[in-house]
């Protein structure tokens, strides 16, 4: 009785089999890591945001002084601009700002108004934020946009010229296209110790 092996092209063909089921394999491994950081980064963010939001409310209710919502833009907690100074063009307008509860996670309030896009209204008393968060694992003490551009290349199709005169804005809209960040937008009703007390 002879024995027959296998011939040259059947081990060819059995091994060209054998790797497009490996890859397809290692493929969906590799979408379900991405799937699983995608997740974790949301639910960090949601969570980073949700507490954000509750601590400037809290802000927001407080004090003897009606701050305009443009105050809460940059680390969402109002100053007066008598505490702090101007901030435009000190780098302040592109920083984002750790959030040392939940590590490696950044954020900046990007905008903040009035229910009519009004920034300067103080006597209002609902706040609407628009609220980016970061989830981005660092060492450094302090993060700007200009360093996630660099380092995320998120900018790599604009010209030197156009890329440097981005605005902060428009490296936000980047990172939330990418997936690498998240916008939240709230309304926070605030009842600040100014306001005269309701009637019995």
């Amino acid at each position: 009785m002879s024995r027959r092996g296998f011939t040259l092209t059947e081990l060819l063909v059995a091994t060209i089999v054998f790797l497009i089921g490996f890859v397809s394999v290692f493929a969906l491994f590799l979408g379900g890591m991405r799937m699983r950081k995608l997740a974790e980064d949301t639910t960090r963010s949601s969570l980073a945001a949700s507490c954000l939001i509750d601590e400037i409310r809290i802000d927001a209710g407080e004090g003897g002084i009606p701050m305009p919502p443009k105050a809460y833009v940059g680390d969402g907690f109002a100053r007066s601009s008598e505490q702090d100074g101007d901030v435009s063009g000190s780098g302040m307008d592109t920083e984002l700002f750790a959030y040392r509860p939940i590590p490696g996670t950044w954020y900046r309030v990007m905008k903040c108004t009035d229910l009519e896009d009004i920034p300067e209204n103080a006597q209002t008393t609902v706040l609407k934020l628009d609220l980016l968060v970061v989830p981005f694992g660092t060492t450094d003490e302090t993060l700007t946009f200009r360093d996630l551009d660099r380092r995320l290349d998120l900018l790599s199709d604009l010209t030197r010229p156009d890329r440097e005169a981005a605005s902060p804005d428009q490296i936000a809209a980047r990172l939330v296209q990418r997936g690498i960040g998240f916008r939240f937008v709230a309304v926070v009703t605030r009842r600040p110790s100014w306001m005269p007390a309701r009637g019995p």
